[in-house]
């Protein structure tokens, strides 16, 4: 009976153990689409001692198959080894859905591709011109639609006061979406937001600058559902929506910030080092290195860490992350 019991609580432990490691791993972007121009992805994933899960395989002239059309080309090891770096090449044969790992033993990691959107981002393809009326638009300031929205359990800033500007208000997207009509009478053609992307931080997360995640919408604006509903009505309205691309810096609980893939993820200094903001010496042929390197690399506020684009791992996130995010909340897809 010992021994049953035994083998019981051995199984529920293992398998407990089995899920929570697959849960316990993120991948960076969080999914792909087929079709893609930018067919070679790096994907990043992030979890514990993670590396030390890949075994040492070597690699043919192809790669690896993990499903039709889709190659693993390099696994990348990097200083820390909660982090893996793959590298797949995803060609025009490679159809909508999921593949995995299959030479990971212990754990399960899926991997989605999703079909592109019909016309392909086409519709809006003429960007912008003098034509357009762009409006900014503090997301938080503007006007709160959705009350639910205003205080998110578990996220670390819980304040909520109209009369300081260094909390947050309670605006949301809802309340954007709610103001078409009138953005629109006023002659709006394109409506520029203040960044939207997840602001975990413990304060001053009203202004968008401190990304955490990139790829979550802040859920005190709504979330990603809200912002794909946005999106949908000021296109059905003939009206454009710019989204800020914040590439310089993120926020100091970033998970890239919290736990660095590698010492030169971010650009370093031997003591605190804040930019001066003064943009002038990069365009000044004659400013001193000093102080171009202090203006490019020094860090926006010790709450909002500079990365290092010279990086190539760097470059890629931010790369691939702009191309998914204009595939990604583009016109809706149909369901």
């Amino acid at each position: 009976m010992k021994t049953i019991v035994f083998f019981i609580f051995y199984f529920l432990f293992s398998v407990s153990c089995f899920a929570q490691s697959a849960d316990a791993y993120k991948i960076y972007p969080s999914h792909w689409y087929t079709g893609m121009k930018w067919n070679k992805l790096q994907l990043m994933i992030h979890g514990d001692k993670i590396a030390d899960h890949f075994p040492m395989i070597k690699m043919g002239p192809k790669g690896i198959k993990l499903a039709t059309g889709v190659n693993l080309l390099k696994i990348n090891r990097v200083e820390n080894a909660n982090y893996i770096f793959l590298d797949i090449v995803i060609d025009a044969s490679a159809k909508p859905g999921k593949f995995n790992f299959p030479f990971l033993k212990d754990i399960k990691l899926d991997y989605e591709l999703k079909p592109r959107r019909k016309g392909n981002g086409r519709a809006f393809a003429q960007g912008l011109s003098s034509k357009d009326f762009i409006y900014l638009i503090m997301p938080d300031r503007f006007s709160n639609g959705d009350e639910s929205n205003d205080k998110v359990a578990g996220m670390r800033d819980q304040s909520l006061n109209r009369d300081t500007v260094y909390n947050r208000h309670g605006g949301d997207l809802k309340g954007v979406q709610n103001h078409l009509d009138y953005l629109q009478q006023l002659g709006v053609t394109t409506i520029w937001l203040n960044p939207v992307l997840e602001n975990d931080m413990p304060d001053r997360t009203e202004h968008g600058y401190a990304f955490t995640d990139h790829y979550k919408i802040d859920a005190r604006l709504g979330g990603n559902e809200a912002y794909q509903n946005l999106i949908d009505a000021t296109h059905a309205k003939g009206m454009k929506i710019i989204q800020d691309a914040v590439y310089n810096h993120v926020g100091s609980y970033h998970i890239t910030v919290l736990d660095p893939p590698m010492k030169d993820w971010l650009h370093q200094w031997e003591t605190y080092t804040n930019t001066t903001y003064k943009d002038q010496v990069l365009f000044d042929p004659y400013a001193s290195k000093k102080e171009f390197k202090q203006m490019a690399d020094g860090w926006f506020t010790k709450q909002m860490p500079d990365l290092n684009q010279n990086n190539l791992y760097v470059a890629n996130f931010l790369i691939q992350h702009a191309l998914w995010t204009v595939e990604n909340f583009g016109t809706r897809r149909p369901t």
